[in-house]
């Protein structure tokens, strides 16, 4: 490796930032997660609203320092020859784009909507073109996840009405009014 050419490789830089941006959100979790919603002295929920994010958070951590460590012990190191494709930047800033609009759509279209929606602009820019194929990878994630995080983890999601009362009705949960709504 020529040692003029020779540069941090980019994916060490962003395992790196992640790594610490990660870190960070455990250090200040408390000032990121809204505490519990408490009613007559009781909160509503059976789990602590930081369990899930400080899982997620501290295996972010453990895998970007697995990366970072394994970057390390390969022969040459942290350091790349500078490559460059425009096709990859390309694909980069449509990346970028379409988690932007993940971010920006989560509140007004709900959890479900907003996700399914960028599962299939993500699977469609990686190079999918089954109908089929999209369709799975882009419903049923959303769906386990909703239903996992909200039923088994009591952790809310923002959702539509429509869509929580399609999923109460399919669960079998009444609505308030006891289930004699015909």
């Amino acid at each position: 490796m020529n040692p003029v050419n020779r540069r941090i490789d980019p994916e060490v830089i962003v395992s790196a930032v992640l790594g610490v941006a990660s870190a960070l959100s455990i250090v200040f979790m408390s000032a990121l997660v809204a505490p519990p919603k408490v009613l007559f002295g009781r909160s509503l929920t059976a789990i602590s609203p930081t369990l899930f994010p400080y899982l997620v958070l501290t295996g972010l951590v453990l895998l970007n320092l697995l990366f970072l460590y394994r970057c390390k012990v390969r022969p040459e190191g942290f350091w790349s020859e500078p490559v460059y494709a425009e096709q990859s930047s390309i694909r980069g800033l449509l990346l970028f784009a379409i988690m932007l609009f993940y971010a920006l759509t989560m509140a007004p279209l709900g959890f479900l909507i907003s996700s399914v929606l960028t599962l299939a602009m993500i699977t469609i820019l990686v190079g999918n073109r089954s109908p089929w194929q999209i369709a799975l990878v882009s419903f049923l994630p959303p769906v386990v996840l909703y239903l996992g995080a909200t039923r088994l983890l009591a952790v809310a999601l923002p959702e539509l009405s429509p869509i929580e009362f399609f999923y109460a009705y399919i669960l079998g949960e009444s609505g308030g009014n006891g289930g004699a709504a015909q």
